[in-house]
């Protein structure tokens, strides 16, 4: 009766809470993790977090699955970890939370698996976890976020306050790499996907006041109020961290993409069109570099954190497992 009722509060709960044996296949899935990430109960239970599923990634873009797993840690020394994470939503966009894994121990007090309690962290208002688009006629239909009559109307009054002296204002111009091969190969459904996927990837990696804009086609603007140098290049390379490091099971196929990035520091009386083919000139510097990649005025970008992992088994020892047993 007790667990009984501990599950109804579960099913009410706007968080997302699952639970994890110690080899960390899932045992359980409420509803709050089904609405923020996407995935059902029934296609997550039974399964390894780490299964194409959540595969958290930070900031910097380091797999937690690889090593630093929060749930792996806390069956390992009993403590409650708490981490800010990217998680992956079933449409393939990274999504943040902030997560905390505590222990689920037996009456014998020996830790037998572990809980994650995990909830959206306020990211741009153009973001949506669920995936939803909505109705509006300055928002792009199909990926959620401004369309570029959007961009051009509230790019003008930003410049022209860099014009006056009384702020700063960063673009990022963003193409996905090889998109009319995604075309030609899966056809103008997935294609749509996958702009969905990016467009959101974009809106999550910024901050309220910034604003992300599907310009046309494959190609997106992001506009950074206030940014100076440091934060303009660290939200230029989490984006393209971001797009690298999200995916969508389609079949068989885990499709994924990359981006070319060029990022620009507005400067005053050179006007919206100058900036943004500023923006766009560094952005093909990026792709004649070889793609994947985010250059500034300074030149490219270290690409941060590591090699994404592809396919949905688990190829590798989940780290800490031989230590936990």
């Amino acid at each position: 009766m007790e667990e009984q009722v501990y599950i109804e509060i579960l099913k009410h709960m706007a968080e997302g809470v699952y639970f994890v044996d110690r080899e960390r296949r899932i045992t359980y899935w409420n509803p709050g993790a089904e609405q923020i990430t996407g995935y059902t109960s029934d296609e997550v239970v039974g399964h390894s977090c780490s299964e194409g599923i959540l595969r958290h990634v930070t900031e910097g873009g380091h797999q937690l699955c690889l090593s630093g797993c929060p749930l792996a840690g806390v069956m390992k020394d009993g403590r409650s970890r708490t981490a800010s994470v990217y998680l992956h939503h079933k449409e393939g966009h990274r999504v943040p939370v902030s997560v905390n894994g505590q222990p689920i121990q037996n009456a014998e007090g020996a830790i037998v698996g572990s809980v994650e309690l995990f909830h959206p962290r306020i990211s741009n208002r153009f973001a949506r976890s669920d995936g939803h688009r909505r109705e509006d006629a300055q928002v792009d239909v199909l990926t959620g976020i401004g369309n570029r009559r959007f961009g051009e109307l509230n790019l003008e009054p930003v410049v022209a306050a860099v014009d006056a002296g009384v702020a700063s204002l960063g673009v990022i111009f963003v193409d996905v790499d090889h998109f009319k091969h995604i075309n030609d190969r899966y056809g103008h459904g997935i294609g749509d996907r996958v702009l969905r996927m990016v467009g959101q990837n974009i809106a999550n990696g910024l901050r309220i006041s910034d604003f992300p804009i599907r310009w046309g086609g494959e190609e997106f603007l992001a506009v950074l109020p206030g940014a100076d140098q440091r934060s303009l290049e660290q939200a230029a390379e989490r984006l393209r961290m971001m797009v690298e490091h999200s995916w969508f099971q389609e079949g068989e196929v885990q499709v994924r993409v990359t981006v070319s990035v060029g990022a620009t520091l507005a400067v005053p009386g050179e006007g919206v069109n100058t900036l943004i083919d500023r923006a766009d000139r560094l952005m093909y510097a990026s792709k004649n570099a070889g793609r994947n990649l985010a250059t500034t005025d300074a030149g490219p970008l270290p690409r941060g954190g590591e090699i994404p992992i592809i396919g949905t088994e688990r190829p590798w020892e989940m780290p800490g497992l031989s230590v936990i047993r």
